[in-house]
């Protein structure tokens, strides 16, 4: 589906216009996407390496409550913990091989109760299957996977078990270049094709097959007009992007929200077997726009009532964590935000997720009690966007986040949660 919406520039323009004069960095995404465009793109190859996350929800006012399955978000840019969720999993299964768990808790848990993630070896599948599509290089220049990232860069050894699994199991050289280096350590060829040269043989050119982005994401990685100019260097090159600029866009908060608004008939047009829409979208919580429609007209006022805004969370069109209002918070920062940028925002209705307890071992320190989980869905997908063909598509493993049930955010690096693995029951 998300291929489909990166694919669809008129219906994404469409979309996306309504943020241009509100939200700076959403304008700022947009216009490389245009002067990429009126070039015209040199790569029509876009690789995904998507995460969908879910919690269960439970409605509390119901006369017989039962659980659902809810979407929290869809990640286009930068997924993480495909690396760290495939290693806890090894480490609990460990665990539970040396007997290490009491025998109160091992006598209900069984060898097929703890699944295997494969996240690092599903995500590094996907990046091969770029590396391989993008074909050789006319100069004969050996040829290479980008890992684009932060310096200094606190989520590195996630990074690394994709890099290492690349190489291993696909023979795939890959470099890191922080993002702030762009324009000095790559050029473009007379094609477009992306050069490489790594600072330690700068003689030795690498062309650029992919380029995986594991920044680029918020506003304060842009730190002036040259990383701008980096960005629409990367998006003019021939290299296949993970994500490319428009797949980028179709991540916004906006975009959910008018999938998921109730009687929306956007969905339809990327799902038209109405069987299809259905399952997805009873797995999306009710979400209004912030604008002067009239749904956005009932929003304000569920949002501006502290008695109904405690049902929601309001949320900006970013990623990473760290970024959302939520509950009776909501009309104090209405009340001291501009209305003319209150349509930047969505009114997401709070999934209410059962509480469990459990241990969390966060920076040394054992914190025990009650906790929430958050379960994300890695899905590889690569396209061709000119006509939509897609070529690969797969699930590519799981993300299990756990945090204490007091924290209304679930974002590991952002410090709000921990890496956690899933435990199959019988219920």
């Amino acid at each position: 589906m998300y291929s489909a919406i990166a694919s669809d520039e008129a219906w994404l323009e469409q979309i996306i216009e309504e943020l241009l004069g509100i939200d700076d960095f959403v304008a700022q995404l947009w216009k490389v996407r245009k002067s990429a465009a009126d070039e015209g793109y040199a790569q029509d190859l876009a690789l995904g390496l998507f995460r969908s996350d879910y919690m269960l929800h439970i409605d509390p006012t119901e006369p017989s409550p039962h659980s659902d399955l809810r979407q929290v978000e869809f990640n286009t840019i930068a997924s993480s913990f495909g690396g760290l969720s495939t290693k806890v999993a090894s480490l609990h299964r460990h665990l539970w091989e040396v007997d290490a768990y009491p025998p109160s808790v091992k006598s209900f848990i069984k060898d097929e109760a703890l699944p295997e993630s494969k996240a690092a070896l599903s995500l590094a599948a996907g990046l091969a299957a770029a590396h391989k599509a993008y074909g050789s290089s006319a100069y004969r220049h050996p040829l290479a996977v980008i890992f684009l990232v932060h310096e200094p860069e606190r989520n590195v050894f996630d990074q690394r078990h994709l890099e290492y699994s690349l190489l291993l199991n696909h023979g795939a050289r890959s470099f890191r270049l922080p993002f702030h280096r762009i324009m000095d350590d790559t050029e473009l060829s007379d094609d477009r094709a992306l050069l490489y040269y790594p600072p330690h043989c700068p003689n030795t050119p690498f062309e650029v097959t992919t380029v995986y982005f594991r920044a680029g994401y918020a506003p304060d990685h842009y730190r002036d007009q040259k990383d701008w100019d980096a960005r629409l260097h990367i998006e003019r090159s021939k290299a296949i992007k993970c994500p490319n600029i428009l797949t980028h866009l179709a991540g916004c908060k906006k975009i959910q929200q008018v999938l998921a608004t109730p009687n929306s008939t956007h969905l339809f047009r990327f799902l038209p077997d109405e069987a299809e829409a259905a399952r997805v979208r009873k797995t999306f919580a009710p979400i209004y726009p912030m604008d002067g429609s009239e749904a956005g007209k009932e929003a304000r006022e569920l949002a501006l009532n502290p008695d109904t805004s405690n049902k929601y969370v309001l949320k900006p069109q970013r990623e990473g964590g760290g970024n959302n209002v939520y509950r009776k918070a909501i009309p104090k920062f209405l009340n001291t935000t501009p209305q003319s940028h209150w349509p930047a925002h969505i009114l997401m209705e709070m999934i209410e997720t059962p509480s469990q307890k459990n241990a969390i071992l966060r920076n040394g320190v054992m914190q025990k009690g009650g906790v929430i989980c958050e379960l994300g869905v890695y899905g590889v997908c690569l396209w061709r966007h000119s006509k939509g063909d897609i070529l690969e598509n797969w699930e590519a493993g799981y993300l299990l986040r756990t945090k204490g049930d007091q924290s209304e955010e679930g974002g590991v690096a952002a410090g709000f949660g921990a890496i956690d693995s899933c435990c199959l029951v019988d219920m």
